[in-house]
């Protein structure tokens, strides 16, 4: 027995799923496990105890574990049409009461439809409807069709009208020809937040003050559906961004929802109205045409023993319900969820005080949020007190949260026991609606805001919002233990929704005085997040926030300083760019000094690593190596591929071939078996890419040409998988484009360079955006003299050694004679044998001197790279009495080079040799 069917739905036993009509729904492992018991043993009575002791076999919990489970199975299975499922017998247990259907392995399963794939590269993000959207069929087939046709939609509408839900069906409709981006505004308090958030939904990693510009270019080739949602309390901001897209590029398309128009250029609007209510004269016709009633009806009978609404009354006093409720869907909802404890009639009879009360509110208010409020109003007063204190609670979270977090923020105040009653009561009541699958929650927008209003007046808000930002701090300590040992997708899905959470505990923080030591700690510990979602440059911000609170609270000096010494150091340096370095050796010097004072060696190295970083970027190889070098001798312990990764750079700058490729296999040796091994949290960059950029540029110049290519693909594929931009960019620019070039594939490093563009400037990584230019100007053969000067002259943070070695001739003498003298001997053989070709006409000594230094320098390397190249020229240089011997050189020096690779100089090479032998 393999998949178990019971109406549209169909339990996969052996692969763990659950579909509804084909679409595979998102349900957590232990609301299977209890799924799968009951279903396989539809029709009995299972206790409670049987329950937990099957589904958590090594694990002890209470009944308040498995009733926050069910009712998430109550939700996601509950569609009237299909009947109840799961019935709870008062003081028995639970039954699958719905019939059963096996179906063995090998048959088909007509119900099943595939489900449509988007060919783009953006991942469709919809969330899931809770339940059957009624009343809406038309106006979402309309709205669809006017998507289609036109690039802005905005479904408008008051508070709790159903905006959201329509939005969704109608995504989802075209998602089968399209990907649709689902982006919820309601979580974020700063409009200038929309783009940021918008470049992580789409994977844009952001290290500017300005996010707009990788969003758009990420945007620019996509035909994605956007889906702005809660527009309305950044309506400025939802609509400047909304014009930027849609003047930027030419396929994409939005759908917004808003409490008012966006006002944008082609704006189409479409009014959501309220559900359809019976006229008050109507009589007994079929509720059914009601959409109003239709709704109330099938929400009663989800949540409470009501199986028919078949006498006259009946009809009557729903009619006078779903009036007074003005048709609106969350207010019908609500009072729904009150059948089963009141009664009809006395649900009725409750809703005249409070209603005709609030219809005398605010007269500026516009009537539907007027009774809207009113409802909340009435909804909240039928809590039990419990419940109250918990809504009031929960709606300290920005985003989605689970049932554990919301005890976090509650258990000081409820015990166990009370939390679970009055979670599930809130969860039944529809003031939680499921968000993503199991155990993760939220509340409608409009009703959190209701209940942050009833918390500020409650006395106790600053006592929820520091648990709050307590749950913050743990949720963060978890997430960084966790990057060492999850793969990232994984980490993503678990903690990716925690950033909105974080913004608000740290702003709240900082707004507190008397928390600004708490908002100091918790900038520190957040850096994992902020450099994992691409926020680095938002996160920089944070951190000099809390730097600049730091004198005279209790953290100076303490390890809380030094988190955030270095995370600065490192915003600094790849955020920032050169200009900045200095400040990024400030920031790296005081957390070695403090990392000292505490002993921690672990937080030393890191920061001597950054230094190090900085001194190979800025071309100081023997600093690098000295200092790695001393800290390998004070700290004996210190872990080889620590060691290792400060010394592989600097060696191979420096020209020692050797001991970088000892030093590169050493720390690739030591991250063997393990998920992630890095010192930096993120932050796009992975050392083990980094290592192999510089294994594969000694191979090459080793002369093991087909084994660095062949290294080269693999590199470039795992890179991609992982989606780092720096070390991807690391790779292209320092090792990969440039050994293309000199290998003579001018096109294949012109097709590394189009991707390192690509990732600059989805990125912003301005870093390396100079490098771009100059590389495609060199990679041509048309580039002027003029030019060549005009780009050494304005290359400020570029690698001076890699400008000559690609300009070649065309580069101009002083920078030659600054780069031989420098400390980059990698290449110096090379920029020998480039001065000796611009001198040969003007001083032929000079320049067979300088041939000759050239090869003595490939020689002592061991790169018989260079070597070649070099006796090359020293042939194109050689008098009629100097051919023979080199030809001959030639000749001892090609036996050192791999010839299936065929480089523009072995081909050369072979070339004079066939000649001579003529």
């Amino acid at each position: 027995m393999t998949v178990l069917r019971f109406g549209r739905f169909e339990l996969d036993i052996a692969h763990r799923s659950l579909s509804e009509s084909g679409k595979i729904l998102n349900i957590g492992g232990r609301a299977f496990d209890i799924l799968a018991v009951l279903v396989a043993r539809a029709g009995q009575i299972i206790s409670k105890d049987e329950l937990i002791k099957a589904v958590w076999t090594t694990t002890t919990v209470d009944e308040g574990a498995l009733r926050v489970h069910m009712v998430t199975l109550r939700k996601l299975l509950g569609d009237r049409e299909a009947g109840r499922y799961i019935e709870n017998i008062p003081g028995r247990g639970y039954a699958f009461v719905m019939p059963v259907q096996t179906v063995e392995d090998g048959e088909s399963s007509s119900d099943v439809q595939p489900v449509a794939v988007p060919k783009a590269n953006i991942s469709s993000n919809l969330p899931r409807l809770a339940g059957r959207l009624i009343g809406r069929e038309t106006f979402v087939e309309e709205t669809a069709r006017l998507v289609a046709s036109n690039r802005l939609v905005t479904i408008a509408g008051a508070g709790g009208i159903g905006k959201t839900s329509v939005a969704l069906a109608v995504g989802e409709i075209l998602s089968e020809s399209r990907p649709v981006l689902f982006v919820d505004l309601a979580a974020l308090t700063d409009g200038r937040l929309i783009m940021p958030t918008l470049a992580s939904l789409l994977g844009v990693t952001v290290f500017s003050d300005d996010a707009e510009p990788g969003v758009l270019r990420a945007l620019e080739d996509s035909n994605v559906l956007l889906v702005f949602d809660n527009c309305e309390h950044l309506i400025l901001e939802a609509a400047s961004s909304t014009e930027d897209i849609l003047t930027a590029t030419p396929n994409v398309s939005i759908l917004a929802t808003s409490r008012e128009p966006l006002r944008v250029s082609g704006e189409r609007i479409r009014q959501l109205p309220s559900l359809v209510i019976p006229p008050e004269d109507a009589t007994n016709a079929d509720w059914s045409s009601f959409s109003a009633m239709e709704l109330f009806i099938d929400r009663v009978m989800l949540s409470s023993d009501f199986e028919s609404f078949d006498r006259p009354e009946d009809f009557e006093t729903v009619a006078s319900i779903v009036r007074r409720l003005d048709g609106i869907p969350l207010a019908i909802e609500f009072a729904a969820s009150r059948v089963a404890h009141l009664g009809l009639v006395n649900l009725a009879n409750s809703l005249d005080d409070p209603l005709t009360v609030l219809r005398r509110g605010r007269r500026t208010a516009p009537p539907r949020q007027q009774t809207l409020r009113a409802t909340l109003d009435w909804s909240f007063d039928s809590l039990t007190p419990t419940e109250k204190t918990l809504f009031e609670y929960v709606a300290v979270f920005a985003g989605s949260f689970s049932s554990d977090a919301a005890f976090s923020v509650s258990g000081s105040s409820l015990s166990e026991d009370d939390f679970y009653e009055a979670f599930d009561g809130l969860f039944l009541k529809s003031f939680l609606s499921v968000s993503a699958g199991d155990g993760s929650y939220r509340l409608l927008e409009t009703t959190r805001r209701y209940g942050l209003e009833k918390l500020d007046k409650s006395g106790q808000s600053d006592a929820i919002r520091a648990a709050h930002a307590v749950y913050c701090e743990k949720e963060l300590q978890s997430a960084e233990a966790d990057w060492t040992v999850l793969a990232t997708p994984q980490w993503m899905l678990r903690y990716s929704s925690l950033i909105n959470d974080v913004r608000a505990a740290i702003q709240w923080s900082f707004n507190n005085e008397r928390d600004a030591d708490f908002a100091i700690r918790l900038s520190a510990k957040s850096t994992v997040l902020w450099a994992q979602l691409g926020l680095m440059n938002e996160q920089s911000k944070v951190v000099e926030q809390a730097l600049a609170r730091l004198p005279g609270s209790q953290h100076v000096g303490t390890r809380i300083e030094m988190e955030l010494r270095i995370s600065r150091g490192g915003a600094l340096f790849h955020v920032r760019g050169y200009p900045a370095d200095p400040e990024a050796l400030e920031e790296f010097d005081r957390s070695a000094e403090i990392a000292e004072s505490l002993g921690d060696m672990p937080t030393f190295i890191r920061a001597t690593a950054g230094r190090a970083s900085i001194w190979v970027s800025n071309a100081r190889y023997a600093e690098a190596i000295d200092m790695a070098l001393k800290l390998g001798v004070r700290f004996p312990q210190m872990s080889l591929g620590s060691f290792s990764r400060m010394l592989e750079h600097g060696y191979f700058f420096h020209g020692n071939l050797k001991l970088a490729s000892e030093h590169v296999k050493g720390s690739l040796r030591d991250a063997e078996g393990s998920l992630r091994r890095t010192l930096n949290a993120g932050v796009g960059f992975d050392q083990r890419i980094i290592s192999r950029a510089v294994l594969i540029f000694v191979k090459f110049l080793q002369g093991d040409t087909s084994e660095a290519f062949g290294e080269l693909d693999s590199a470039l594929e795992e890179a991609r998988a992982l989606d780092y931009s720096i070390s991807t960019c690391l790779l292209l620019f320092l090792t990969a484009s440039p050994i293309a070039f000199l290998s003579g594939d001018h096109k294949r490093a012109g097709e590394y360079l189009d991707i390192a563009e690509t990732l600059t400037k989805k990125h912003d990584l301005h870093r390396w955006s100079l490098w771009v230019a100059a590389y495609r100007s060199f990679i041509s053969d048309g580039i002027q003299q003029q030019a060549t000067e005009e780009i050494f002259h304005s290359a400020v943070g570029m690698r001076l050694e890699y400008l000559l070695v690609l300009a070649g001739v065309r580069a101009p003498l002083e920078a030659l004679d600054r780069g031989i003298k420098g400390e980059g001997g990698w290449c110096r053989p090379e920029l020998l044998r480039i001065k000796a070709k611009v001198l040969n006409e003007s001083d032929p000594i000079q320049a067979q001197s300088l041939i000759e230094a050239a090869l003595d320098e490939a020689r002592r390397m061991e790169a018989p790279f260079w070597e070649l190249r070099a006796a090359n020229t020293a042939y194109e240089l050689a008098g009629p009495n100097q051919e023979i011997t080199a030809r001959n050189m030639i000749k001892s020096t090609l036996d050192k080079v791999d010839g299936a690779y065929l480089t523009a100089d072995i081909a050369k090479a072979r070339e004079i040799l066939d000649v001579g032998d003529l």
